[in-house]
């Protein structure tokens, strides 16, 4: 309810200036929010009470994780409801986790990376009176490059501060894979000035609706998307997302 809130606010205090533009380029930032997932939970536990041995499940990708997006958005009909946007959306998924006992601190942190290629089809659904502003909605087909997650940790010696290279590793235990998709998107675009555009949206999506690994016992298997190990994992479930994007576009 609240980002459909801020949408609706947001275009309703955009000046009024000029048409919908039938072209536009859009760069702007993209903020993902995991759903449901395995990656979200705790990443590291100590083996042992008082040994800097390491037992790694989830991947701590909680809150937002970054990415930003590009897109060409061009309208199909003279009326200009019906919109075309293709694009391309990076998200930087990181988390980070610090474990501490009598004698040792561990600093271990998770990376993967997703590189998406999008195209859809929107709808300019309502006008709204106070500027050249419109809400919309659509449905937005994704196709995604996703790394296997990096797993770096560090063990040092609460005495001395001295990293104990035993202990300590920089490894990726998963490989990179493709995966499609898909997002329904909610928005709202208007004019700031002639020459520049604001889009403020939502979306709901699943990144692996097409091409999860369904092996359950292989020693290869990949598990979930995101974690960075196949501790308790079987065959890959659907990896849900919400996003919350804030874009600035160019007329062309």
């Amino acid at each position: 309810m609240y980002p459909l809130v801020a949408i609706l606010f947001i275009a309703s205090v955009l000046s009024a200036s000029g048409q919908i533009h039938r072209t536009t380029a859009t760069l702007g930032y993209t903020a993902t929010f995991l759903v449901n997932s395995p990656a979200t939970r705790l990443i590291f536990t100590t083996a042992e009470q008082d040994t800097g041995s390491l037992y790694v499940t989830g991947s701590r990708f909680v809150g937002a994780q970054s990415g930003i997006s590009f897109r060409y958005t061009q309208a199909l009909d003279q009326a200009e409801r019906w919109f075309l946007p293709v694009g391309i959306e990076a998200i930087f998924f990181r988390g980070k986790q610090r474990l501490e006992n009598a004698l040792y601190i561990g600093r271990g942190q998770v990376l993967a990376d997703m590189f998406t290629a999008t195209a859809g089809l929107h709808y300019r659904y309502a006008d709204l009176p106070l500027a050249q502003a419109f809400l919309y909605a659509g449905i937005e087909p994704r196709i995604s490059l996703v790394t296997g997650p990096q797993i770096v940790y560090t063990v040092s010696e609460k005495a001395n501060n001295q990293v104990i290279a035993e202990f300590s590793f920089d490894t990726t235990l998963k490989p990179t894979v493709v995966r499609l998709g898909g997002a329904l998107r909610l928005g709202a675009q208007g004019v700031l000035e002639d020459k520049l555009l604001i889009n403020v949206n939502v979306a709901w999506g699943i990144f692996n609706l097409v091409g999860r690994d369904s092996r359950t016992t292989h020693p290869q298997r990949r598990g979930n998307l995101l974690t960075p190990t196949r501790i308790f994992e079987t065959k890959e479930p659907l990896e849900q997302f919400i996003q919350f994007s804030l874009w600035l576009q160019y007329p062309l």
